[in-house]
């Protein structure tokens, strides 16, 4: 028999299954999303790292309370520091409608050189001592009420990260001194916020959001990934 010509199928892999609808186990859970681009993508929980292009890594932490410890295999604590400090060394508390940040020692801890012995509020500027890592807390948009931590000397955080972004309801990227993200670019302005248990992003500018072009918001996946002609970024599960 002649089979010049005809089409065999192909064999169908996991790069080239292609679902009309997410597997049934998926398809009540909020935390997964079927994207157009054919991915089933989870929602963003309490912390993920996000990388932006020509700027920096950061760790970006959604919850109220914290705590700060050692970088461990298998650590339970939501700011893992490469230092020599305590497991669990501090807790940090976010409370208020402006967005008070209180820290409270579980080991030995200093604010500004002084040693803290209760729960204190952290100010902008103070600079935090925790064994031997430093970091310095800063509210950089006066109507936000999100915040950072940059580390100082030798600190950093595995896995790594230029900083500590603690988000609360937005977070700011752009060219403005005041923004939580600063980047050394033409104007533009991205906004990270969220909404109904979700985490979106706000762009001033039309950008293509994990595949679909020409898009000014949308909402943020692990895995996620945004490109404009200014600006591009991509999130990653801790």
């Amino acid at each position: 028999m002649n089979t010049t010509g005809i089409k065999r199928p192909q064999p169908v892999t996991n790069s080239t299954r292609v679902l009309t609808a997410p597997p049934k186990n998926y398809s009540t859970n909020s935390r997964y999303f079927f994207r157009t681009n054919k991915k089933i993508m989870k929602s963003v929980s309490d912390r993920f790292l996000i990388w932006i292009d020509a700027v920096g890594g950061y760790l970006v932490c959604l919850n109220d309370h914290l705590t700060i410890g050692q970088a461990r295999p298998g650590s339970p604590v939501d700011i893992p520091l490469v230092a020599d400090i305590s497991s669990k060394h501090a807790r940090l508390k976010r409370q208020g409608d402006e967005g008070d940040y209180v820290i409270e020692p579980i080991a030995q801890v200093f604010v500004q050189n002084k040693e803290i012995q209760t729960p204190t509020l952290l100010h902008h500027g103070d600079i935090i001592t925790l064994g031997s890592a430093q970091l310095q807390f800063t509210k950089p948009h006066p109507l936000s009420a999100s915040a950072r931590f940059d580390l100082l000397g030798s600190s950093r955080t595995n896995p790594y990260a230029d900083a500590i972004l603690l988000m609360n309801d937005t977070l700011i990227v752009g060219n403005n001194m005041a923004n939580h993200v600063v980047y050394h670019g033409e104007d533009h302005q991205l906004v990270l916020y969220r909404q109904n248990e979700k985490l979106l992003c706000r762009s001033d500018q039309l950008m293509n959001l994990d595949g679909v072009m020409d898009q000014s918001d949308g909402e943020l996946f692990y895995g996620s990934q945004m490109k404009s002609d200014r600006i591009s970024f991509s999130l990653e599960e801790v």
